[in-house]
């Protein structure tokens, strides 16, 4: 008898643990789809989180600052105390670059040119003195001369806009997917001009964690461009691998940023690209295992880096077909003082 009761017991127990597992499907689901599909972009997102906590003279958390500094700096009535909480480390950061050497020219010019502004500005407390004492021993790489241009400015003090919403709609109407290139090498340096508007486009304060590899080795770009699919019955001469990079962020809560940056970018890229005389066609990069090693054992990612997408890049075939592809209606893309949700 109490054998079969410990028996009906266990199935009772066998019971709730496969109702549990009903109830739980989506944890079960998510746990399968992020160690399998996207294991690639969580594990970027673990070691990028890693490296941000450990990194010294970060970069990343210093530009961030930095674009915070600037940002309070330009309300129009300022407060004559702000920044206290993050104005240490900031200043902290670039002491130690000054030793490791890891920042980028425009960051520092950048940044030296915010902090002058902003001891300038603030009234110094003791833990504002302590970093401005501490700012005080670094070796400056600026001066006031070159560096007015590299904070807060007006409105009115943009350059004159040189386009009109026609000519922009145009460019927009032209810019389409081409698939059909002439063999003409496609030169890094009209990349690289293409890339400096890129650079302009906005990026969640300012870290910009994101980079472009271009390739237009014939074979490797070959190599590349079939790994994602899709790439069939033509061939590009150049390519791009969009990345992006975890390292840039200290919290889960940015897994989108470096996506949304990148994009942003590309946009512009691509634009330029045809002021350029060069077109271009996006390709899409699926979250697959196989094709993430299948890339990583051709291209090398650091391990907070992934893959966004991939740009084809060369000279158009006149004579080259273009899909149509209809845009939807703007009324189904925009909605005016919709989906409010009333109390």
């Amino acid at each position: 008898m109490v054998y079969w009761q410990k028996l009906l017991n266990k199935g009772k127990l066998y019971t709730q643990f496969a109702r549990s597992l009903l109830a739980n499907r989506f944890l079960f689901w998510s746990i399968y789809v992020i160690n399998t599909k996207l294991r690639y972009k969580f594990d970027a997102l673990y070691y990028g989180l890693l490296i941000n906590k450990n990194s010294q003279a970060n970069l990343y958390n210093f530009r961030r600052n930095i674009h915070r500094l600037e940002k309070g700096l330009s309300y129009q009535h300022i407060k004559s105390l702000f920044a206290e909480d993050y104005i240490w480390e900031t200043v902290y950061y670039l002491k130690e670059d000054e030793e490791l050497g890891l920042f980028d020219a425009n960051t520092k010019k950048w940044g030296e040119s915010v902090l002058d502004l902003y001891f300038q500005t603030c009234q110094h407390s003791d833990k504002i003195r302590e970093a401005y004492e501490l700012y005080q021993t670094i070796k400056y790489e600026t001066n006031e001369s070159n560096c007015l241009d590299w904070i807060p400015y007006t409105s009115d003090s943009r350059p004159a806009l040189s386009i009109n919403y026609e000519a922009l709609y145009q460019l927009a109407l032209r810019r389409r997917s081409i698939r059909f290139y002439l063999k003409n090498e496609v030169d890094p340096v009209l990349i690289k001009k293409a890339m400096d508007v890129a650079a302009l486009s906005p990026s969640a304060c300012n870290r910009q964690s994101f980079k472009y590899l271009f390739f237009n080795e014939k074979r490797l770009v070959k190599e590349i461009a079939q790994i994602p699919g899709g790439v069939t019955g033509y061939e590009i001469p150049s390519v791009v691998v969009v990345i992006g990079s975890y390292r840039g962020y200290f919290d889960e809560r940015d897994i989108n940023a470096p996506l949304i940056d990148s994009s942003l970018s590309v946009m512009a890229f691509l634009f330029a690209l045809e002021t350029l005389g060069l077109s271009s066609v996006c390709i899409n990069w699926p979250n697959l295992p196989d094709r993430e090693k299948k890339m990583r054992q051709l291209i090398y990612l650091e391990p907070d880096e992934f893959i966004v997408m991939l740009i084809g890049v060369g000279y158009p075939f006149s004579e080259g077909k273009i899909p149509y592809s209809a845009k939807r209606s703007i009324e189904n893309l925009i909605m005016v003082n919709e989906r409010i949700i009333k109390n």
